[in-house]
C-alpha cells in the first residue's frame, strides 16, 4: 500500500510539502491545478497508507507527515536495489548493528554459522588466512573458540559461551579477545529471516559500554565484516551451483 500511494506524483509532492510543515487541504491544494475534492481523494490513500495523520488545532485540521513508514520503505528498496551490500547502524548507545542480504535458505546460511566445516570455508579472518582452530558451539551452554591465522603467521583468537541457539533462526554469545581491542565484554546476537529465498542476516553486538562501543566502530570493523560476508555469499552460491551439477 505504501509504494501504491507513492506511485502518483502528485502524492509525491503532497508528501514533500508536508516534509516542511504541516498543512490544511486548501493550503495543500493551492500549488496544484486540480481541485479541492481530488487533494482529499490523495489525502485518504495517503492516510491509508499510513504516510500521513489528521490533527486538530482550534478550527484548523492540518495534516502531517508520518516518517516511520517512508523509513521502511527506504530501508526496504536499499536491500532490494542492492542485498549484497553490509549495513551499519548504532541502535543504542551500547550497540552496533550490522545487516546483510543472502540468496539462500536460512537453514543454509545458519549451518554455515554454526558447523566447523562449513566456517573453514569463509569465516578464515583477512585473504590468504585460516582458521586454525574452530571450535564451534552445538547447542546453548556451549564454549567456543576460534584463532585465525594470518598469511605472515600472526594469530588471533576469540572465546565465548553461547547463550541462546534457535534453529534456525537466532544465535545469541559471548566474545571476548586473546589481545582485547575494546574494554569488557560483549554479547552479540544474530538473527535469520527468510523470505521467499532471501535470506537476511542481522548482527548486534552489545557492549559493556559506549566507549567500548565508539572504540570498534574507529577500526571500521564493518569493512572486515562486510568482506567476510562478501566470502559466505560466494561460498554459498559455489555451494549452489555444486548441487546443480551434481543432479
Amino acid at each position: 500500500m505504501i509504494f501504491a500511494a507513492l506511485a502518483d506524483p502528485t502524492r509525491r509532492a503532497i508528501l514533500a510539502r508536508l516534509a516542511l510543515n504541516d498543512a490544511t487541504v486548501s493550503e495543500l491544494a493551492a500549488p496544484f491545478n486540480v481541485s479541492q475534492p481530488t487533494i482529499s481523494k490523495h489525502l485518504k490513500v495517503l492516510e491509508r497508507a499510513g504516510l500521513i495523520s489528521k490533527g486538530r488545532e482550534a478550527q484548523r485540521r492540518p495534516r502531517r507527515l508520518v516518517s516511520q513508514p517512508l523509513t521502511f520503505a527506504t530501508d526496504w528498496l536499499q536491500g532490494y536495489r542492492n542485498p549484497g551490500t553490509l549495513r551499519l547502524s548504532t541502535p543504542s548507545d551500547c550497540e552496533l548493528r550490522m545487516q546483510r542480504m543472502f540468496a539462500a535458505s536460512r537453514s543454509r546460511v545458519f549451518a554455515a554459522f554454526t558447523k566447523p566445516e562449513l566456517l573453514k570455508k569463509w569465516f578464515i579472518g583477512k585473504p590468504g588466512g585460516a582458521l586454525a582452530v574452530c571450535q564451534a558451539a552445538a547447542k546453548a551452554g556451549d564454549s567456543f573458540r576460534y584463532v585465525w591465522l594470518d598469511p605472515d603467521g600472526t594469530e588471533m583468537g576469540m572465546s565465548g559461551v553461547c547463550l541462546e541457539m534457535k534453529r534456525p533462526e537466532r544465535l545469541v554469545a559471548t566474545e571476548q579477545w586473546d589481545r582485547p581491542w575494546y574494554p569488557g565484554r560483549a554479547t552479540g546476537t544474530v538473527t535469520f529471516t527468510e523470505d521467499a529465498g532471501i535470506t537476511t542476516l542481522t548482527q548486534t553486538i552489545r557492549y559493556e559500554s559506549r566507549v567500548a562501543r565508539d572504540l570498534v566502530l574507529q577500526t571500521h570493523v564493518e569493512h572486515a565484516v562486510a568482506l567476510g560476508y562478501d566470502r559466505l555469499a560466494e561460498f554459498l552460491k559455489s555451494q549452489k551451483s555444486n548441487r546443480k551439477v551434481k543432479k
